[in-house]
């Protein structure tokens, strides 16, 4: 099960590497608020997370604050980062009070192996993301995926996310970009992100098959690492699965900072 501190930690580590593969980003560590902004207009790669526990409400208070002036420094929207297990019992009234409000859930999760796929995995055809036409459709499915404007991720449809080190692929069905997953070297494991799917095409395993495709293709190269990941509410139930275990959550929120943008 993965713990409160490496659930922190690995998200850190992971925003890190990712973030910092953007042009313009700042990466700053001090204090106990790690803040990796892309300065970009997704908001997902603009992300601030405290390390450590923040029992005390006065000092939930002033990391809130701290993070808001670090918000109002990115000329676009952000989020920040929490687990519930390391902040106050009220803190849900706490944040609001400071302009922070619910964005979503994340689960973190790992699996040191997959399982047998339940079921016979539809036929795809996959592709690495390795050129400008394979990083739009990884970014598009990701936006409809999760009902965001696609204009957001306009500012990943480029290569600065995808190293020779990264294995990211798209699957097709008939020609059209259905499903997309991508694996991450991050530090000693194998960090797995950007899992979407259409959601005209759900149910039809095509989130599992590319998942499957792209970490198959990752470890031919960088061994057997354990895998983690960070899931969606929805994604959850298809990640246990596979064989991967639940841990502690983290909480991302937004801030009315981003109003002003």
């Amino acid at each position: 099960m993965v713990s409160v501190e490496e659930n922190i930690e690995v998200l850190i580590e992971a925003w890190k590497l990712m973030v910092g593969r953007m042009p313009g980003a700042t990466l700053e560590h001090a204090d106990g608020l790690a803040t990796m902004f892309a300065h970009i207009p997704l908001p997902f790669l603009n992300i601030s997370a405290p390390d450590g526990p923040l029992m005390d409400a006065e000092q939930f208070r002033a990391t809130l604050a701290v993070a808001r002036r670090k918000a109002a420094e990115c000329a676009h929207g952000s989020l920040l980062a929490l687990s519930p297990a390391w902040v106050p019992e009220d803190w849900e009234r706490i944040a609001a009070e400071a302009g922070f409000t619910f964005t979503m859930n994340m689960t973190g999760m790992e699996a040191h192996r997959l399982l047998p796929p339940r079921r016979s995995l539809p036929e795809l055809a996959f592709r690495r993301v390795t050129d400008e036409t394979t990083a739009r459709d990884i970014a598009m499915v990701n936006a409809h995926a999760y009902g965001m404007p696609a204009d957001l991720f306009e500012c990943i449809c480029n290569l600065h996310l995808w190293h020779p080190d990264t294995f990211g692929y798209v699957a097709y069905a008939d020609g059209k970009a259905v499903s997309a997953t991508a694996a991450f070297p991050v530090q000693n494991i194998l960090y797995v992100a950007f899992v979407a799917t259409l959601p005209e095409a759900h149910g039809r395993g095509y989130a599992e098959t590319v998942m499957r495709h792209a970490i198959e293709q990752s470890q031919s190269t960088m061994g057997g690492r354990k895998m983690t990941l960070h899931a969606s509410d929805m994604g959850e139930p298809l990640y246990r699965s596979m064989g991967f275990t639940s841990g502690s959550k983290v909480v991302l929120l937004g801030n009315s900072t981003d109003a002003a943008h």
